[in-house]
């Protein structure tokens, strides 16, 4: 029973308290602005999160684009890109920075954008290679992006590349919230994520930023059991690299872990008919784009079929990685970058991580069939290797200190030596 006396002085609230809740009269006007008294936290630590992802993305891109630029021009040797003088203009700086991102893989992506793909092979030196091994989203958004705001092609491509990565910092925070990690830990993934070894796929016109967004986000859709939006995820990441049809492995490994086996079966179930027609979705991008290879060139494997130009042929991934250490050089460094692959993937699933444990596994596996080459840019481009090393870095602050050290300065090694065409970076 309420205490009468008590009730002259206490507040609505108080006695909804003392009483096990409120009468269904309507409350007072101070009770009402409870609400949004509480939501106004929320909405600020949002906006200090965005704040602070905006700094660490700025501050890291600036200093990778910068670096490289100083670096050319401390040390010039053979590199002849400059416009001008060095830090003549702005716009100058500007340009110069874009063309010595835009190496290897990056021509191919312009030349899709400009031309379209092409009906013959004619490029490298032996004359048979075509760019029928890109898939078409990332060059056709370049297209159309400077077909509508008026920037270059090339623009357009470091304009989307940086936007996609911001959006992927984004969700990479939000999805370290979905594990029971410490802020530390949450705080220090964020920064691995911008300071990866390989970060220069992520500030080049390379489509890792816009395959790594999709991915994040197909994955959080995935574990909240929102199939049908993670499949169209799923597709842009298809429609940006091949790998991405392998998204229905884990995609089926998350329907079991919250369903069941049986569930699979249950075919009047809504919730398994929205995963079976996710499921189908998925791979339809690369359905369309092996059709239409077929309608211009004869040949629906094109894509997989022309990797004989840069010396890929079909086979056992773990032969391909004896043959590297054989020949030595960088083919050696990336054979053994594919062996190391096996540590994050193995933690992965002692972890019980198996959705992101076997897709990181076919991530590397499939690459290697055809060869040990690129195999860095493969692995740091799939969001559950940045997830292997951040869980790993939760509870041992010295392995923290010392990967972010490590990772940081690789970055800028790595970023420099591609502006420089080196091989082994690409």
């Amino acid at each position: 029973m309420i205490n009468q006396n008590s009730m002259d002085t206490a507040t609505v609230p108080e006695i909804a308290d003392k009483a096990g809740g409120l009468s269904s009269a309507a409350p007072e006007a101070g009770f009402r602005q409870e609400l949004p008294r509480r939501k106004f936290p929320r909405l600020m630590k949002s906006l200090k999160t965005l704040w602070q992802a905006l700094l660490l993305f700025l501050g890291t891109r600036l200093a990778l684009y910068l670096l490289v630029y100083l670096s050319a021009v401390i040390y010039p040797g053979d590199f002849t890109q400059f416009s001008g003088e060095p830090f003549e203009s702005p716009e100058a700086v500007a340009s110069d920075v874009m063309t010595m991102f835009c190496q290897f893989d990056c021509k191919w992506f312009m030349s899709i954008a400009v031309s379209g793909y092409e009906t013959y092979p004619n490029h490298l030196t032996t004359g048979h290679a075509a760019n029928w091994a890109f898939l078409p989203f990332y060059p056709l958004l370049g297209r159309y992006l400077a077909e509508y705001s008026g920037l270059s092609i090339l623009q357009s491509f470091y304009l989307i590349s940086n936007i996609c990565c911001f959006l992927g910092l984004l969700l990479w925070i939000r999805f370290l919230r979905m594990f029971r990690l410490s802020y530390e830990t949450r705080l220090a993934g964020a920064f691995f994520y911008c300071v990866l070894p390989y970060s220069v796929y992520f500030i080049a016109p390379y489509t890792e930023s816009l395959f790594m967004m999709f991915t994040i986000a197909a994955f959080m859709l995935a574990m909240k059991e929102r199939y049908l939006p993670a499949a169209l995820c799923a597709m842009a990441m298809v429609a940006t690299k091949n790998i991405g049809v392998m998204f229905v492995f884990p995609l089926a490994i998350i329907f079991w872990q919250h369903n069941g086996f049986r569930a699979f079966f249950k075919l009047t179930d809504l919730k398994t008919a929205y995963f079976w027609l996710a499921f189908m979705l998925v791979p339809l991008p690369m359905f369309v784009f092996q059709n239409w290879l077929w309608l211009s060139t004869g040949d629906a494997l094109a894509f997989k079929n022309i990797q004989l130009a840069w010396g890929r042929m079909m086979g056992n991934p773990f032969m391909h990685m004896l043959e590297g250490f054989a020949s030595g050089g960088y083919k050696a460094y990336f054979a053994a970058f594919f062996a190391g692959c096996f540590i994050p993937i193995a933690y992965l699933l002692f972890r019980k991580r198996y959705a992101e444990g076997v897709f990181l596994l076919l991530g590397a596996l499939i690459p290697v069939s055809t060869g040990v080459n690129a195999i860095p840019r493969y692995m740091f481009g799939m969001m559950p290797m940045l997830l292997a090393f951040t869980l790993m870095m939760e509870g041992r602050p010295w392995f923290r200190n010392l990967l972010l050290t490590l990772s940081g300065m690789l970055a800028v090694f790595i970023s420099v030596a591609w502006a420089r065409g080196a091989f082994f970076t690409v």
